[in-house]
C-alpha cells in the first residue's frame, strides 16, 4: 500500500511539473511579446528614453531591402536606431501578427510578419526577427533584423490601419 501512494504521488508530481512547464513557457512567451509590442509603443510615440529602455547598448541593427535595390543590407548602429525613432518626425505604425517566440534560458527569438505605417499611409511590410537577451529578469532587444518590401504585399491580417 506504501508503495502504491508513493508510485500516485510520484506520478502527481511529475504531472504537476509538465502542466507548470508549459505555463512557465508561456508567461516568458509573454514577456518576450510584452517588450517587442513596448519597443512598438515608443517608436510610434517617437519616446527615445522608453526606446533605450528596451534595448541593449551597442546593439547591430540590419534591415534588408529587395535584391533588386542597390543597397541589399542596410546596417544601423544603437545610437542611429533610436534617433530614427525618436524625437520629432513622421508618426510610425509598426504591427506584427502570427509571432514565433524561441527561449532557451536567457535568449529569445522573436520572428513575425509586419507592416509599417508613415503618418498613417501603408509603407512597406517584411519579416521582422528580433534577437532578445533577459538581463536582471527582463527581456530587452539586443538585435533588430528585418526585411523590407514595397510591393506585393500581402494583405494583413490585422486590417487597415486604424486612424483615431
Amino acid at each position: 500500500m506504501t508503495q502504491q501512494i508513493c508510485s500516485l504521488l510520484l506520478l502527481m508530481a511529475l504531472s504537476s511539473s509538465l502542466v507548470s512547464r508549459p505555463a512557465l513557457a508561456q508567461t516568458e512567451q509573454d514577456a518576450v511579446l510584452s517588450t517587442v509590442d513596448a519597443f512598438f509603443a515608443a517608436m510610434t510615440a517617437r519616446d527615445g528614453e522608453q526606446l533605450r529602455s528596451l534595448t541593449i547598448q551597442g546593439s547591430l541593427n540590419i534591415w534588408a531591402a529587395n535584391p533588386a535595390e542597390a543597397r541589399e543590407l542596410n546596417l544601423i548602429n544603437y545610437t542611429q536606431l533610436i534617433n530614427r525613432f525618436s524625437g520629432v518626425g513622421p508618426q510610425m505604425v509598426e504591427r506584427y501578427w502570427d509571432p514565433t517566440v524561441l527561449i532557451e534560458g536567457n535568449i529569445a527569438l522573436f520572428w513575425a510578419p509586419y507592416d509599417f505605417h508613415v503618418d498613417g499611409n501603408f509603407s512597406h511590410c517584411g519579416i521582422d526577427s528580433f534577437q532578445l537577451v533577459k538581463r536582471n529578469g527582463r527581456w530587452l532587444l539586443s538585435n533588430l533584423s528585418w526585411t523590407r518590401q514595397y510591393e506585393n504585399c500581402a494583405p494583413s491580417p490585422l486590417g487597415p490601419l486604424n486612424q483615431n
